[in-house]
């Protein structure tokens, strides 16, 4: 409520002043003006609200198949292939050392 009546107050000016309204015209104007900007502050009040995000906190996540389940063996170790959460997954290295010591390396 704040911000709509301050809002209302500085808009309904700089209409009158700036813009050369007549009073009437200015105040509509200004409340106009003053609804948008507190709808936006309302909003992004409400988005960013710590009620808001312990509420989302609270809910149960669902499980990553990207870090859980199939990709990791069972010492929770990432499988051949998986380098991380968001990382791209690569197939395994065929050849994970060279047969021999002068052939060239497949990475």
């Amino acid at each position: 409520m704040t911000v709509l009546l301050s809002g209302w107050l500085v808009l309904t000016a700089v209409e009158r002043w700036a813009e050369q309204a007549p009073w009437p015209d200015a105040v509509a104007a200004g409340l106009l003006w003053a609804c948008v900007v507190a709808g936006v502050w309302w909003f992004a009040e409400w988005t960013q609200s710590p009620l808001r995000a312990a509420r989302l906190r609270r809910t149960p996540t669902r499980r990553d198949d990207r870090t859980t389940g199939d990709s990791t063996g069972d010492d929770g170790t990432p499988r051949d292939g998986v380098r991380g959460r968001h990382a791209a997954v690569e197939p395994p290295d065929p050849h994970p050392r060279p047969r021999n010591p002068s052939a060239p390396s497949h990475r």
